[in-house]
């Protein structure tokens, strides 16, 4: 069969992603897609596919697991791009986003603990508190960005928590964290701040436990004994960092453009504040600002979807294909907090199988508090540009599309 082949750079693409997405998916459950000096990639279009892809043992993260595999994968050409001092290597090899196997499921399970419920739950209150002074804050200003005033210090200060940061160090890590999205940061610079740090608390956390997430980091051992490396708790970090804080302060934005889209919703929430919990779900759904998963390679000719795959292929699943896929959500563009799925469905903002995003809990928490401060205790809060002002930067074709600002009054 002909390949149908579409770059991403297609205007369609940022002018209306929803619609464009839509009919890729119509037309195919994987698509041939290219990237700027890339090679081609298969996009997984529908939501079972994408699903069924980020489990299917055949498909893998890590390109040199491809067996005859040549060259560098997609992921290695990225980080190559970055043109990151070669001191930062072994960082980058310990990530556990892009093990396979039993690597990663050894990596996982160290991990795992630093991120129980009982961890999470903990940390409520203090979210609670954090958001209550960044709101009246933003309150007694009258008017600001919400991202800059209330949603990046909110992930940020919690991010900076969860993991041990002192206090008093937390104004330098979280401008290296907001330097990650910078489009003109100098990286090797932040990045070589940010790991000189997280050594130094690592011996200090090793030599004086807290209840933090980089003292669970050093303490854990398996059943056999087995601990993470200094290299490992260091990307872990880096991981945290990177996918924590960002993801969930521009989540916070959408959602409450997506509320504010559909004022029924909103005050259906209002009315019933005991719905949130669930309404997070399809908030997530149609707010989530990752809309693609990481490449997965093809470890052997196969058919998938009832495509042919080849062996050393790319493919990747679109996570915003897959969250308006009609198949799953009915009237996918129309938000419903009460949307009820059938067993076994969902969306797949936080991924799925082995990779299941482990801060989801995490996220759902901060997102639930912030939604709750904002619109729901309050109903003061305005947008003060028009829609068609806002802008959106992007880092890559295909990739994530972060809100540049979000002017407010409350």
């Amino acid at each position: 069969m002909a390949e149908p082949f579409v770059s991403l750079t297609n205007p369609e693409f940022t002018d209306d992603p929803i619609g464009a997405y839509a009919r890729l998916r119509e037309q195919s459950p994987l698509v041939r897609i290219g990237f700027p000096g890339g090679p081609p990639v298969w996009l997984i279009t529908r939501n079972e596919d994408v699903k069924a892809a980020l489990s299917d043992p055949r498909l893998v993260v890590d390109y040199s697991n491809v067996p005859g595999h040549q060259g560098p994968g997609i992921a290695d050409q990225m980080v190559a791009a970055l043109d990151l001092p070669d001191e930062f290597v072994p960082y980058v090899a310990a990530n556990m986003m892009l093990k396979d196997g039993k690597d990663h499921a050894r990596q996982r399970r160290l991990v795992t603990p630093a991120f129980s419920v009982r961890r999470i739950k903990a940390l409520r209150p203090r979210i609670e508190e954090i958001s209550a002074e960044l709101v009246d804050a933003l309150a007694r200003k009258g008017s600001g960005d919400l991202i800059a005033d209330y949603s990046s210090p909110l992930t940020g200060t919690v991010i900076c928590e969860l993991i041990g940061i002192d206090k008093e160090d937390q104004p330098q890590i979280r401008e290296w964290m907001n330097e990650y999205t910078a489009p003109d940061a100098d990286l090797a610079e932040s990045g070589r701040g940010m790991v000189e740090y997280v050594k130094k608390l690592i011996g200090r956390r090793r030599a004086e436990p807290r209840e933090d997430m980089v003292s669970a980091l050093v303490q854990t051992t398996d059943d056999s004994g087995d601990r993470l490396s200094e290299d490992e708790i260091v990307s872990m970090v880096l991981l945290v960092v990177n996918n924590g804080h960002h993801s969930t302060s521009h989540f916070i934005p959408n959602a409450v453009l997506a509320l504010f889209d559909h004022p029924e919703q909103l005050a259906l929430l209002r009315a019933r504040p005991e719905a949130l919990p669930h309404a997070m779900h399809e908030l997530m759904r149609i707010a989530n600002p990752v809309p693609t998963a990481g490449p997965r390679y093809a470890t052997e000719d196969m058919e998938f979807a009832g495509v042919p795959i080849r062996k050393g292929d790319a493919l990747t699943g679109s996570y915003l294909s897959a969250n308006y896929d009609p198949r799953v959500f009915p009237d996918p563009e129309r938000c419903d907090v009460e949307r009820v799925l059938e067993r076994g469905q969902s969306h797949l903002s936080y991924g799925a199988g082995p990779h299941y995003c482990p801060g989801a809990a995490l996220a759902n928490l901060e997102g639930q508090i912030a939604l709750d401060h904002l619109l729901i205790q309050r109903n003061t809060l305005e947008v003060t540009v028009a829609r068609e002002e806002l802008t959106y930067t992007e880092a890559t074709p295909g990739g994530a599309r972060l809100l540049d600002a979000l002017p407010v009054r409350l």
